[in-house]
């Protein structure tokens, strides 16, 4: 497999759609020095959820092979998106939230995504190349909006956090929004049913779309700098 392409496939697709999402704060934009080093951060917690998902490998078979509803139920929830969410916020809570720079509204949301869209172009690295191209492409756009929105969600809750909110209540709110959101995109698609992949995807747009509205009214609404 020609690793260029595999690159362009695979990685290229989230750092276009950090471009995008980063553009939406248009008044004060982050440094992208430490945009940077969040995405990177993103895609190194591929790593230990990889590790960590690796202890759970057989029982998620297992549950996808019977279709045990109860199976899948803890498998989507309370193992991959609880896995996936906790070590995509590490980099939020110890980069990002000590940081000047998370200085308005917006910016927890333009990191939550950052921190998503690196996790998605590591992952869709691997997947790309255990699967093949036309996996890949899906992902391109699929796998890196849902991670963008579950995350970018949970960035909303690290701004607030920050704001004179109970920390641990805020973080865990955010941590909890952005768990149910992906277990319940990951159970959805774990049924292997044509119309609830579909609601899984439209799921995703919804969290997508209003991220993108609450981008706007942020922007709209925060003084220029």
């Amino acid at each position: 497999m020609p690793y260029l392409l595999l690159l362009l496939v695979s990685v290229l697709p989230g750092l276009l759609w950090l471009v995008f999402f980063y553009r939406q704060d248009r008044l004060n934009p982050e440094p992208k020095g430490l945009v940077g080093k969040v995405f990177l951060a993103g895609m190194l917690m591929v790593v230990p959820a990889g590790v960590l998902e690796m202890l759970w490998q057989m029982p998620l078979q297992e549950a996808r092979l019977t279709r045990a509803i109860l199976s899948l139920l803890t498998m989507a929830f309370l193992v991959i998106a609880l896995i996936e969410e906790g070590v995509k916020m590490l980099p939020l809570y110890l980069l990002v939230r000590p940081n000047p720079e998370l200085n308005e509204p917006v910016d927890g949301i333009v990191y939550g995504v950052t921190v998503g869209l690196g996790f998605a172009a590591l992952e869709n690295l691997l997947y790309t190349y255990a699967m093949g191209y036309r996996v890949g492409l899906v992902r391109a756009v699929v796998g890196c909006l849902a991670h963008a929105a579950f995350s970018g969600w949970g960035g909303w809750y690290l701004w607030q956090s920050k704001q004179g909110a109970k920390l641990l209540l805020t973080m865990g709110k955010g941590l909890g929004f952005a768990v149910f959101w992906h277990g319940l995109y990951d159970f959805l698609l774990f049924l292997e049913e044509p119309v609830l992949s579909l609601l899984a995807f439209l799921a995703v747009g919804i969290l997508v779309v209003g991220l993108l509205e609450k981008m706007q009214l942020l922007v709209r609404t925060t003084p220029a700098g």
